[in-house]
C-alpha cells in the first residue's frame, strides 16, 4: 500500500499505523467533504470501509460488527463520516458501550469524524475515548489539493534553515489567527485555528526561538481553556507544550508545574494505560533528571516504558526513547554496562524504523560516543561523536542546541585526554551556540562557561578560569539554587581554581565579596 506522494506528517502517521499497528483504535479529524477521499489513498484488500453518509443516520454497534464478519480477510476498518452517527448523546453512549466488543475484533480501527464531533467524543465517550491510540488531524482543502493539521510540522528531513524559511511564509496566517477574538467566532473555527498554530508554535521551538513558542502556546491554551474546559485532552495538551518550552529554557519548576497538570487530566479521561500518560511520565522524568534526582527520574521513565512495551511494543520508536533514557539515567548511577546495554537497543530501533540519519538515532549515537569517553576510550568516542555531528549539522544546522551539545561533548573528550587546545576550540564552538539560541544565563550555557574555565584554569590562565566560574555560578545560582549538584560543583570547580593562585583572602571572603556586586 503507497502512502500520498505527499510526505507530510499527517500521512505518514497514518502509513505509519498501517505499516507497524496490529489493532487499536485511532481517529483521523477532517471535514465531511474531505474524508472520503483521504481514505481512498489507502484502498487496499487489507482495508473495509463504512461510510456512515451512505448507509444510516444511527450508529449501530450491528454495522460495525457486520463489516468485520462481512470482510474477514481484511485487518483494517475506515469508518467514515462518524459525526453523523454521533449526533446524539445516545448515540454518543452506545459508542462508549461498545467498545470492549470492538477491541475484541482484534482490527485496526480508523473513525473519521470533523474535529467537534471529536472534542465531544472526548467529553461523552471517555470510555471508548481512552482505547484512541494516535489521531490525526486534517484542515480544509485549498486549492483541490488536501491541507493537513500538522504540514507545518518539521520533518525529519528538515535543517533549520529550512524551518525559519516555512516560518516566513507563513507570518502573515500567524499574525491573522493570533488577532482572532475569542468572542463572536465558531468554537470549531477556533479550535481548528489552535491546531494551526500549534504547528506553527513547533517550528519556533525546533529552532530555538522559546519565546515566539510560547507566545503562541499561551494563546492556544486561552482557546482551549474556554472552549474546552480545563479537563479536555487538548487542553492538557496545551499544558504539556508550554512544560515542554519551559523545559528547553531551563526553567523546570514551571515545566515540572505543567507537565503534572497535564498528567492528571490525561489519567483521568485517557486512563492509566494510554501512550499520552506514557508521554507524561517521560517528561516529568526528563526534569527530575535535569534536578539531579536520578532515583525519582528512573521510577518515572519505568512507568512511561511499562506502557509503552504493552501498548505500543518493543519496537515502537517512544519505547526506544524510553531506553534510551532509562540508559541515560543508569549511566549516572553508574552503572556503565546496563547504560551501554539500553542504549544499543534504542539505537537497534531507531535506525530500523526511523532511519540512521534521524535526529532521535544522532542522540543515541552521542550518548554511546559519552560513554566510551567517560570510560577513558577517546579514540573511539572522537570516532564515533562524527556521526551524530554531521546528521545535526546536516538536518538541524551548527546553531541548534541538539548541535552545540555534540560540540560540547567532543570538546569533554579532547580534555579528558589532556588536548586543551582541541577542547577549547570545541567548547568555545558549543558556547557561541548557545548564548545565542538559549542565552547567556541558561543552565546549559553557564555548563559550557564552567568547563571552558576548567580548560584555562589547567592552561594556568587563572584570573580567566575565575572570571567564567563565577559567571557560570551566578547563573546556575538563579536558576537551580545553591543546592542543586551542579551549583556545587561549579562552586567546587571555582574553590580549586582559586587555591592554585597565592590569594590575600579564604575563598569564602573573596566569593561573599564577588556575590555582593
Amino acid at each position: 500500500m503507497k502512502a500520498s506522494p505527499d510526505k507530510s506528517r499527517a500521512y505518514e502517521k497514518i502509513q505509519w499505523v498501517l505499516d507497524n499497528a496490529d489493532v487499536g483504535f485511532f481517529i483521523i479529524t477532517a471535514p465531511p467533504y474531505q474524508q472520503a477521499k483521504i481514505a481512498a489513498m489507502y484502498r487496499s484488500s487489507r482495508v473495509a470501509t463504512l461510510d456512515y453518509s451512505q448507509v444510516s443516520g444511527k450508529l449501530e454497534y450491528y454495522d460495525l460488527s457486520k463489516l468485520v464478519d462481512d470482510n474477514p480477510n481484511c485487518d483494517v476498518m475506515f469508518i467514515l463520516n462518524m459525526q453523523i452517527a454521533l449526533r446524539e448523546k445516545t448515540s454518543m453512549a452506545h459508542f462508549n458501550m461498545s467498545r470492549d466488543n470492538l477491541a475484541r475484533k482484534r482490527r485496526i480501527w480508523f473513525f473519521f469524524m470533523d474535529k467537534e464531533t471529536e472534542d465531544r467524543l472526548a467529553k461523552h465517550a471517555i470510555d471508548v475515548y481512552s482505547y484512541v491510540r494516535m489521531k490525526v488531524h486534517f484542515a480544509a482543502e485549498e486549492d483541490g489539493e488536501l491541507v493537513e493539521q500538522g504540514m507545518l510540522e518539521l520533518e525529519d528531513r528538515k535543517n533549520v534553515a529550512e524551518i525559519r524559511k516555512t516560518l516566513a511564509r507563513y507570518k502573515e496566517m500567524e499574525e491573522r489567527y493570533m488577532a482572532l477574538p475569542l468572542e463572536g467566532m465558531p468554537e470549531g473555527q477556533l479550535l481548528a485555528v489552535t491546531v494551526t498554530l500549534g504547528d506553527i508554535a513547533t517550528l519556533y521551538r525546533d529552532c530555538a526561538d522559546y519565546d515566539n513558542a510560547l507566545r503562541l502556546l499561551s494563546r492556544i491554551l486561552e482557546i482551549r481553556e474556554k472552549i474546552l474546559g480545563l479537563k479536555h485532552p487538548d487542553t492538557a495538551e496545551a499544558y504539556n507544550n508550554i512544560g515542554h518550552v519551559c523545559f528547553r529554557q531551563g526553567d523546570y519548576s514551571s515545566a515540572l508545574e505543567l507537565y503534572e497538570k497535564a498528567l492528571k487530566i490525561r489519567e483521568k479521561v485517557l486512563g492509566l494505560e494510554h501512550p499520552d500518560v506514557a508521554k507524561a511520565y517521560s517528561d516529568i522524568a526528563a526534569v527530575y533528571f535535569r534536578l539531579c534526582e536520578f532515583s525519582c527520574a528512573l521510577e518515572w521513565q519505568e512507568k512511561a516504558l511499562a506502557i509503552r512495551e504493552k501498548v505500543l511494543g518493543v519496537t515502537h520508536p517512544d519505547t526506544a526513547s524510553s531506553y534510551n533514557n532509562i540508559a541515560t539515567i543508569c549511566f549516572r548511577q553508574g552503572n556503565h554496562p546496563k547504560a551501554m546495554e539500553l542504549y544499543e537497543k534504542a539505537l537497534n530501533i531507531r535506525k530500523e524504523v526511523l532511519g540512521a540519519e534521524h535526529p532521535d538515532t544522532a542522540s543515541t549515537y552521542n550518548n554511546i560516543a559519552y560513554v566510551c569517553s567517560r570510560q577513558g576510550d577517546y579514540s573511539k568516542a572522537l570516532k564515533l561523536y562524527e556521526i551524530p555531528l554531521n546528521i545535526r549539522e546536516k538536518i538541524l544546522g551548527p546553531e541548534h542546541p541538539d548541535t552545540a551539545l555534540t560540540y560540547h561533548n567532543i570538546a569533554a573528550a579532547y580534555f579528558w585526554q589532556g588536548d586543551y587546545t582541541n577542547a577549547l576550540k570545541w567548547y568555545t564552538k558549543a558556547l557561541v551556540v548557545r548564548e545565542k539560541v538559549l542565552g547567556s544565563e541558561h543552565t546549559d550555557t553557564a555548563s559550557t562557561n564552567n568547563n571552558i574555565a576548567i580548560v584555562y584554569s589547567n592552561m594556568g590562565d587563572y584570573s580567566k578560569a575565575l572570571e567564567l566560574h563565577e559567571k557560570s555560578y551566578k547563573a546556575l545560582l538563579k536558576k537551580l539554587g545553591d543546592g542543586h549538584l551542579s551549583t556545587k560543583q561549579v562552586l567546587t570547580s571555582m574553590q580549586s581554581t582559586y587555591n592554585a593562585i597565592p590569594q590575600a583572602q579564604p575563598f569564602e571572603a573573596w566569593l561573599a565579596s564577588r556575590m555582593g556586586e
